[in-house]
């Protein structure tokens, strides 16, 4: 997506974002500057189109439209960026995350290859067994860059990030940075960052598939909406002394409802 609107604001004369730009009537759009500095190669007065070479009769138009569109990306040009150079960036750091039974309830169910979970039965005795569908992932990191994404699901309702290898998970009420988590959690169409200002971001529509990219010496972790190439958050402040472990909670499944799955996409 952000390719294709980089292309649509893009001067195929200077390469840049238009500025100031005009309409030929062969409809080709080029920068007023750049179409001056080309009539002035040429060594008759005709107005030809650099793309096609077809000789213009009519004046050229301001195209408000596209000056519109390139002043739009100008202003948000680095959340663009952010968004068309993930793959390239992040992929190189990708992890082969697995999922660690070992920290999960008995009421998950795991896939053979240990990259999806989904709850097995509905759990009825939540007090005697608060950790609901959490687990965590394997290998933990200490340093270093780290990628992985996950398929989450339209509509499902999740958590993920990472914890302080020693955190209590058997406390949902404490999934906050204060308590050793750095994730987000999607709610009935709402993202929740349980970040210190707690943040309440509407869901794209159609996310399915988030990215996650843990930067320790830079003490971040960042949530991409990947199908639409969006940030959706950043963790600041991610200090801490032990090892960080990848984070996965499902929501527990209503009576008579399919209980939802997360699959760890493999690299």
């Amino acid at each position: 997506m952000a390719n294709n609107l980089q292309d649509e604001a893009a001067c195929t004369v200077c390469l840049e974002v238009f500025f100031s730009p005009i309409t030929l009537s062969c409809t080709h759009t080029f920068c007023l500057y750049c179409m001056q500095s080309w009539m002035k190669e040429q060594e008759d007065l005709k107005l030809v189109c650099p793309m096609c070479r077809g000789v213009i009769e009519n004046p050229p138009l301001k195209d408000w439209q596209i000056e519109e569109l390139a002043l739009l990306i100008t202003q948000h040009s680095s959340r663009l960026e952010q968004g068309m150079h993930m793959s390239d960036e992040y992929l190189k750091f990708w992890e082969d995350i697995t999922l660690d039974p070992a920290t999960a309830n008995s009421f998950l169910v795991f896939s053979e290859d240990l990259r999806s979970i989904q709850y097995g039965k509905i759990y009825q005795n939540l007090m005697e067994d608060p950790q609901l569908g959490c687990v965590l992932g394997t290998p933990c990191f200490v340093s270093g860059c780290h990628y992985w994404e996950v398929e989450v699901g339209e509509g499902n309702e999740w958590a993920l990030g990472v914890c302080k290898m020693s955190v209590n998970r058997k406390r949902p009420s404490g999934f906050s940075s204060d308590h050793g988590f750095w994730i987000i959690r999607m709610k009935a169409g709402t993202i929740y960052t349980f970040s210190v200002l707690e943040t309440r971001i509407p869901v794209s529509p159609g996310l399915c598939h988030v990215g996650v990219f843990l930067d320790i010496e830079l003490e971040e972790i960042k949530f991409f909406d990947v199908s639409n190439d969006v940030l959706i958050y950043t963790h600041n402040n991610l200090s801490c002394l032990e090892p960080l472990c990848p984070f996965f909670s499902l929501e527990l499944p209503r009576e008579g409802e399919k209980g939802a799955s997360l699959k760890i996409c493999p690299s």
